[in-house]
């Protein structure tokens, strides 16, 4: 049986590229579930940051929380690196956190020059509670109580579920990230009391062999989305994704592009209409053999038409072909981002030899970092970034012109009126605007007069002009 490591994150915003995590909590498990050890970390603000007024209104996290606290971003980035490697061997729970809060702790440790990928090898895989959640939900909806909004749509948010099924996590308490991970834990435990079977199966999911394992015979099986199940055949391993299987759609009739060339192929794929489906193998995907959940299928065809149809498609002389390079060039057309923030994929993984002297860039003093960088890091992504973080943490330890160019950095990258996709003050300022003319709450008014002096406060604070030929800065 696995240890347990439940985590939840607070960040400054939704754009897992552009904002950082600001609170970190995290509680272990033994195999029985018992709780053996909770911890909350809290950072200060990056300067280069400029947080969500939404996130913070929705948080509660005031301007004064983001400019106190003990530990800077790098430094709680380090921690987490040490909890989760301390962890080891565990299974890594949390709620949404596939999506979300793992890509959030894989782009700042990469931002921070720290393995990117150290939560995925954690001895016993990675799960989300939510998955399981919606798993539990589509074939055995008897088994939990789902609550749904006006219009009778189905509620999945923690908070909401948790109240729904008596588990304590008040509207007050949600979004604080330690009341987050004790309702996961208690949702968690709820789930495999209540849905043991589906539970189990999705528990096997959390490793790659789970999914693979139900795949590799090439049979149709069942896949979950946020609302419904759909009968897939697993086909070819993606062309683009060594971690992805490429399943087809067999409530749909083949007959309508099993003939079609690539090109025609692509613009299918890429309609409201795509028969493919791409299971990410190292994501939980909700996943079943045909005889676990064929009963919660939505108005099925008969089993003998699908069956058909999976013939038809590996029967077929040229479609697996087609579909392979239909595939192949669905990204093609994809404009590499200039940001380093957003090339965490675009570049390729670290060499051994930049992990290593990514890790001697964290062992030594901040005197010695930039040359370190200069010197010993090869990647260009890794470089910038490397000297991005000494202009943050200890500017007075770059030379004069590097601290030049971190000013016009920093300037721009806060107050620039381009098109750019990481929030501005200028668009900050305005969106307090937008939601004061929305509420009439005096506390939340209030809240949003508090953020808004603190964000024309670091406005002002920056000062005028920018040393520059009028070109946008590199990144510090």
């Amino acid at each position: 049986m696995s240890n347990y490591l439940f985590y939840d994150l607070e960040t400054s915003g939704l754009q897992t590229c552009f904002d950082v995590p600001l609170q970190a909590a995290f509680l272990q498990a033994g195999p029985d579930l018992s709780i053996e050890r909770e911890l909350t970390l809290r950072c200060r603000l990056p300067a280069h940051i400029v947080p969500s007024p939404d996130a913070l209104r929705i948080t509660g996290v005031t301007p004064a929380m983001l400019e106190e606290q003990p530990l800077s971003h790098l430094e709680m980035m380090a921690q987490i690196a040490r909890i989760v490697a301390d962890s080891k061997p565990s299974l890594i729970l949390g709620f949404n956190n596939l999506r979300f809060d793992d890509e959030c702790l894989r782009q700042s440790w990469y931002q921070s020059l720290l393995p990117p990928y150290a939560a995925s090898m954690t001895g016993d895989g990675r799960g989300d509670v939510l998955s399981m959640l919606r798993a539990v939900a589509l074939v055995e909806p008897q088994a939990i109580t789902i609550p749904r909004d006006d219009a009778g749509k189905p509620v999945m948010r923690l908070g909401d579920v948790c109240r729904a099924n008596r588990i304590g996590l008040s509207e007050a308490d949600a979004h604080d990230a330690l009341a987050d991970v004790r309702a996961t834990r208690e949702l968690f435990m709820l789930l495999r009391e209540r849905a043991p079977s589906t539970m189990a199966t999705m528990l096997l999911h959390a490793k790659k062999s789970g999914p693979i394992g139900l795949m590799e015979a090439g049979e149709p099986v069942i896949l979950g989305g946020t609302s419904r199940l759909t009968l897939v055949l697993p086909m070819i391993a993606s062309p683009t994704n060594p971690a992805a299987r490429v399943c087809l759609d067999l409530s749909q009739d083949p007959a309508g592009f099993i003939d079609l060339p690539a090109i025609d192929l692509l613009a299918r794929i890429r309609s409201s209409q795509s028969p493919v489906r791409q299971v990410r193998t190292n994501a939980m995907p909700i996943l079943f053999s045909w005889e676990q959940a064929a009963h919660a299928l939505i108005e099925p065809e008969p089993d003998a038409v699908y069956r058909d149809r999976a013939r038809a498609l590996w029967a077929h002389p040229t479609f697996t072909r087609q579909l392979v390079l239909a595939l192949e060039g669905q990204y093609m057309d994809r404009e590499s981002s200039p940001y380093p923030d957003q090339q965490l994929y675009a570049g390729g993984f670290v060499s051994d030899a930049d992990a290593v002297a990514c890790r001697r860039w964290h062992e030594i003093e901040w005197k010695y970092r930039e040359n370190h960088a200069a010197w010993h890091i090869r990647d260009p992504r890794l470089r910038s970034l490397a000297v991005r973080q000494i202009f943050l943490n200890a500017p007075e330890a770059l030379s004069p012109e590097a601290q030049r160019r971190g000013r016009n950095w920093l300037r721009h990258r806060l107050m620039t009126e381009d098109d750019v996709p990481w929030l501005t003050l200028p668009r900050a300022l305005a969106r307090c605007d937008e939601l004061a003319a929305t509420t009439d709450e005096p506390d939340a008014r209030a809240a949003l007069d508090q953020i808004r002096a603190w964000l024309i406060q670091r406005r002002d604070s920056l000062g005028p002009g920018v040393e520059t030929d009028g070109r946008a800065p590199a990144a510090a």
